[in-house]
């Protein structure tokens, strides 16, 4: 949150890859469990991946957009957010269109978050894009988005949408990989989500943290529409691994099979022989926030890239549920649940949340 703006309590959200080995309808029948149950939590939104050509271990939701409809008219507060729609294959009209639909199926619950989608750059071919255009592609179509959800004519023609206002436009976000795009995102006047793909705070979150913020106060959106540009404030969101659990030992036996797939990733990604690397910096290079309920929250009040500035703090579902799952097999929005209900009564109360009734 800008240090001008003023303070709004912090928000408290979940990330969900929704992985599921049962097929696609399961996964979404626990979807919305998901998100019942968190809205019960008091959680103030909830964010779903997606994931193109994808199986089911990976991700179950190549049209968030989509599978959030049955979410919207099983829940009433929750927000629903996206994070994110790979927006260089979109077409940003029909997403517009789309988004547009699920904003009124929920009364204006929608958070729409956009990026270039990494993970799925070399799957780009196949809609008929080039990877290597990525950036241009994105810059391309979130301007073409943002026109049409003010309701300007469309590509040069005389159409436009039937927008009700401008209310999505203060809704969206991207998630900036580096300090230049965390600098096209101020000036666009969305938010900034981060915390996935660049996981170390102090060297990467930081600088990405710091860039929004200060474009922001130099030039304010000054490429957003004009009908709302004066009315957009920076939002930041924090991705985080947080999982209490009684003390930190017990968390880090009940981590071990997060954490042994994490160190051979890690090994891999760095050359380097996976027994190198013990469990602490294993967790470290994940940035996962783990412990008691106080040391977790002790651990988040320390992170360079949270607070004050994070207008919401966003726990990943799935280290929770890997726990669960190595020690058995337990299914996974129950454990989702689980370790979410410890988030909220026992974490997020420490660093200044409370929930929304």
């Amino acid at each position: 949150m800008s240090p001008a703006a003023a303070r709004e309590p912090l928000k408290l959200g979940f990330f969900t890859h929704v992985r599921s080995s049962s097929g696609r309808a399961e996964a979404h029948e626990e979807l919305v469990r998901l998100f019942v149950g968190a809205e019960r939590l008091g959680f103030d939104v909830g964010f779903v991946a997606q994931h193109l050509l994808a199986d089911g271990e990976e991700g179950s939701t190549p049209s968030p957009l989509i599978s959030l409809a049955p979410v919207a008219v099983s829940t009433e507060r929750i927000g629903l957010g996206v994070s994110v729609v790979t927006l260089p294959v979109t077409d940003p009209v029909q997403l517009a269109e789309d988004a547009l639909t699920l904003d009124a199926i929920s009364r204006g619950r929608l958070e729409l978050g956009l990026g270039t989608g990494n993970a799925n750059i070399d799957r780009y071919p196949a809609f008929g894009h080039d990877g290597a255009r990525a950036t241009e592609l994105f810059d391309e179509n979130l301007a073409v988005l943002q026109a049409a959800l003010a309701g300007h004519p469309l590509r040069g023609t005389g159409l436009t949408l039937p927008v009700d206002g401008t209310p999505l436009l203060h809704r969206l976000w991207r998630t900036p990989g580096s300090v230049a795009s965390a600098r096209r995102a101020a000036l666009t006047g969305v938010g900034a989500l981060y915390g996935t793909a660049t996981l170390d705070a102090r060297t990467r979150q930081r600088p990405i943290i710091d860039a929004y913020l200060s474009q922001w106060a130099e030039t304010g959106p000054s490429q957003a529409p004009a009908e709302v540009a004066g009315s957009l404030r920076p939002r930041l969101g924090a991705i985080r691994m947080i999982y209490p659990s009684d003390s930190y030992e017990t968390a880090l036996a009940e981590l071990a099979p997060f954490v042994r797939a994490g160190r051979t990733r890690l090994a891999k990604a760095n050359g380097t022989d996976p027994g190198e690397l013990d469990d602490d910096e294993v967790l470290a290079s994940m940035n996962v926030k783990t412990g008691s309920p106080r040391q977790t929250a002790r651990a988040l009040r320390d992170d360079v890239a949270l607070l004050p500035e994070a207008d919401y703090l966003i726990a990943v579902t799935n280290v929770i549920e890997d726990a669960e799952a190595g020690s058995g097999g337990k299914r996974a929005v129950d454990a989702a649940l689980r370790g979410l209900e410890r988030i909220a009564a026992e974490v997020a109360p420490e660093l200044g949340w409370t929930p929304k009734k």
